[in-house]
């Protein structure tokens, strides 16, 4: 292929994906985007101070790591505009988008090329180019380029890509030439670069040594200065089983270890592992076979495996991975390909589907480890089209990227708006407990946004009857859903008192209370419920709201969460209440490092006029953060306090 034409189509293919996906760039923020971002207050900086690039950088709770990268850059989108504007964010998502397609054409020209699978370069080419252009339109990964907080993923796929692409430049000459010690220190180096600048985005990057034990496993094969070196090879062998041995080995003689972390979910070790098994063979079906109607952004209606044969296709799935491993590594030297994809998808989902307690279903985990299975996918189309003297390639080629950019088209369409998101998702997913959530939710806030203040009357009522509808809808697809009883309890308590003397939610609230084990989104629920317990009229009594504290506090005797919950509950009876600041003290003593405790701590102690005791609060807080991830909020709370205010009353 001629440099100006592959120019050209990879311009077009790059104007395509932007033309598809701009519609979806004004969508809504949606979950995890808010407390990550839009009510992120140490992420919203003005940028003329450098602590808060410090400060806004570790102001993600989710992982270990913090994920600073990503939180810089989402600290760079507020500068820029001065809020947290979806468009903004979603644009810049966009970009990387791009820039790890460009990324990858070259990533797969380099592995066509150590692979020497394509005689004819152009041909080696248009493979490169078809895998990047299906991988760039492929509408599974819409829920990650506007998903805005996957900007994480995203980064961490980017310098995944990069430190791939140096391992392979590098391999190739090595390969043939060999390498001095400096060298393998060098490149060494440049990757371990990389790997940490993927991490610091999410924590999934880490997997890039690995990944490339995968590469030299599956192209390279141990070939040295021409030869090929049998040391090298087993050694690459041993690296790529290293890892599953070492987690056998932790179970076997300390289950426990593992088995810890699912405390607080609702399905063992043994059954996640046993329903990743099916969840990979339906990623890995999403990839080769778009359906944009089994897609979605919750997929909590697929059961759990609770053995081999509950449900059979358990067995099935693990059979038919053991099946698929065995014939690649026998058809090694013929299908280089085949290996290579399996191999990768694996490995790219083995921290996120596998013995992390995460949640069991995300489509945005399949953002790196597709990549593969694309290139794959691309050599089928392109070669034998390119072989045969009667078809030509364009044909193939224009039918896949139509049938990619009309489903992409439909997608985003969807995408760019939260209630028609919701209806999808719906629709598709009927038995989808969060689904029914989503749109349910979609359509209350529409209320809330549309017509603050106006009588419950009309096209409103109707609307606020189908949001109802949905909740309870939400709470028959999974009777333990505490969020269900808490909405169901809100809606009755607040458009429609008539239902609200026929059945009391809170009831079954208080008995699944007794015996579930909360889950994030449970927690959130119930904060919500006393979030409201001063609300006009009550969403719950007094004595009802008592009973659900007495079950929290015994379960949970060391939660400060709870300890909040007690403290809106006594607000809400009595705002001069002496037991309030008590209350707030307790929590800090449970969760000393908690942000929240001293927010509320500082405005409790502001109201009653207590300066000193906000001063001392304030040093508690500065003691219990000693990264000083707080310090410009301290600082902006007694900004405008006067000199010589500190002094104690009395």
């Amino acid at each position: 292929m001629r440099r100006p034409l592959r120019l050209s189509l990879w311009f077009l293919v790059l104007c395509l994906a932007v033309l598809l996906y701009l519609p979806g760039l004004d969508g809504p923020l949606l979950l995890d985007d808010k407390p990550a971002l839009a009510e992120n207050e140490r992420a919203q900086i003005g940028g003329a101070v450098l602590d808060e690039w410090r400060t806004a950088a570790l102001s993600s709770d989710s992982g270990p790591l913090r994920r600073p990268i990503a939180m810089l850059s989402f600290a760079g989108n507020y500068v820029l505009t001065g809020n947290s504007v979806a468009w903004s964010i979603k644009a810049t998502n966009l970009a990387l988008h791009l820039a790890i397609g460009a990324l990858l054409y070259w990533l797969f020209l380099a592995v066509l090329d150590s692979l020497d699978l394509v005689a004819d370069g152009g041909t080696r080419q248009l493979v490169a180019l078809t895998a990047a252009a299906i991988w760039l339109l492929h509408p599974l990964n819409v829920s990650t380029v506007l998903y805005a907080v996957q900007r994480m993923a995203q980064l961490a796929a980017l310098f995944m890509v990069a430190g791939l692409l140096v391992f392979v430049r590098f391999r190739q000459r090595w390969a043939r030439v060999g390498a001095s010690a400096g060298e393998v220190l060098a490149a060494g180096l440049w990757l371990l670069l990389l790997t940490a600048l993927a991490a610091l985005g999410k924590e999934n990057g880490a997997l890039l040594p690995w990944l490339l034990v995968v590469l030299e496993v599956a192209i390279f094969r141990g070939r040295w200065a021409g030869c090929v070196n049998r040391r090298l090879r087993a050694v690459a062998w041993v690296l790529l089983v290293a890892p599953v041995a070492v987690i056998l080995l932790l179970y076997l003689f300390d289950p426990g270890l593992l088995q810890r972390g699912y405390a607080y979910r609702e399905f063992t070790l043994e059954q996640r592992l046993f329903t990743q098994a099916r969840l990979l063979w339906r990623y890995l079906g999403w990839i080769c076979l778009p359906n944009i109607n089994d897609m979605g952004f919750h997929h909590d209606d697929i059961p759990l495996s609770t053995g081999l044969l509950s449900p059979v296709t358990t067995l099935l799935s693990l059979a038919g991975w053991a099946l698929l491993l065995a014939v690649a590594f026998l058809l090694r030297q013929r299908w280089q390909l085949l290996g290579l994809a399996v191999l990768f998808f694996l490995v790219g989902h083995s921290m996120e589907s596998t013995i992390i307690p995460l949640e069991m279903v995300y489509e945005h985990r399949n953002y790196l480890p597709a990549t593969m299975a694309c290139l794959a996918l691309a050599y089928l189309i392109v070669v034998p089209a390119a072989r045969s003297g009667r078809v030509g390639v364009g044909y193939p080629l224009a039918g896949v990227f139509t049938v990619l950019g009309l489903l992409l088209f439909v997608r985003v369409q969807t995408w760019s708006d939260e209630v028609q998101l919701g209806r999808l998702n719906l629709v598709h997913h009927p038995e989808s407990a969060r689904a029914n959530h989503l749109y349910a939710n979609a359509l209350l806030k529409k209320i809330h946004t549309a017509a603050q203040g106006a009588p419950v009357d009309g096209e409103r009522r109707e609307t606020l009857l189908l949001a109802r509808h949905y909740f309870e809808h939400m709470y028959q697809s999974d009777h333990r859903d505490v969020a269900a009883l808490v909405m169901l309890a809100y809606m009755d308590g607040t458009f429609f008192p008539q239902l609200s003397d026929q059945v009391d939610w809170l009831q079954p609230l208080q008995e699944l209370l007794a015996s579930r084990r909360l889950q994030p989104t449970d927690w959130n629920g119930l904060g919500l419920l006393f979030e409201l317990a001063a609300a006009d009229p009550p969403v719950a009594g007094r004595a009802q709201l008592a009973e659900i504290l007495a079950i929290l506090e015994e379960r949970y005797p060391n939660s400060a969460d709870v300890q909040r919950f007690r403290y809106q509950y006594l607000a809400a009876g009595n705002p001069d209440s002496p037991q309030l600041l008590a209350v707030l003290q307790q929590a800090r003593q449970l969760a000393p490092g908690a942000s929240w405790v001293y927010h509320m701590l500082l405005q409790e102690q502001a109201r009653r006029q207590d300066v000193a005791g906000m001063y001392e609060s304030a040093r508690l807080w500065l003691a219990n953060d000693p990264g000083r991830l707080h310090l410009n909020q301290v600082k902006a709370l007694f900004a405008d306090v006067p000199a010589g205010e500190g002094k104690a009353d009395g």
